[in-house]
């Protein structure tokens, strides 16, 4: 089922709901923190992201060092951080690369980004630039940069 998103204000008016003993001021801190890790691009030491609501208590860890589950079923979560990024587990960070192999693109983070990292919509498929060598790089850029979004929109996009 996947994480059920929250407000960070709904959220502290839950957890001190459960936690009565618990101070506003350091749960909302806590979440804070716990939020600019993650934004940060650190991750717990298996290398998945965080948990920002469970690691804001008990460390910065995924999900699954937190709890021992696989997979959140309806745990909430802070929308900020409801979409995870790739895992950075086998790709190779720009400051590790000689700067005169650097080629491609990279996110946000400095980490290469590869066509094995996304999917190619349909979309693609049935598009004049679908294989043209000139259009690669740019496609693959549009492709990773909605690879999130529930409809694929291309503005370069030209039909056979």
């Amino acid at each position: 089922m996947g994480f059920k998103p929250i407000s960070l204000e709904k959220y502290i008016k839950i957890h001190l709901k459960s936690n009565p003993s618990m101070k506003e001021k350091e749960v909302r801190k806590a979440l804070k923190d716990a939020l600019a890790f993650y934004k940060s691009g650190k991750r717990c030491n298996c290398g998945n992201d965080i948990w920002v609501i469970g690691g804001a208590f008990v460390g910065n860890k995924c999900f699954t060092c937190i709890t021992g589950e696989g997979y959140p079923d309806n745990d909430y979560e802070l929308k900020e951080a409801i979409t995870k990024r790739l895992s950075t587990q086998g790709r190779r960070h720009i400051d590790d690369i000689p700067p005169n192999k650097i080629a491609g693109f990279f996110d946000d983070d400095g980490y290469e980004v590869t066509a094995n990292d996304f999917e190619k919509p349909s979309l693609c498929v049935i598009c004049a630039n679908n294989n043209d060598p000139k259009q690669e790089l740019l496609c693959n850029m549009t492709r990773f940069d909605q690879k999130d979004a529930t409809e694929f929109i291309c503005h370069a996009y030209k039909k056979l």
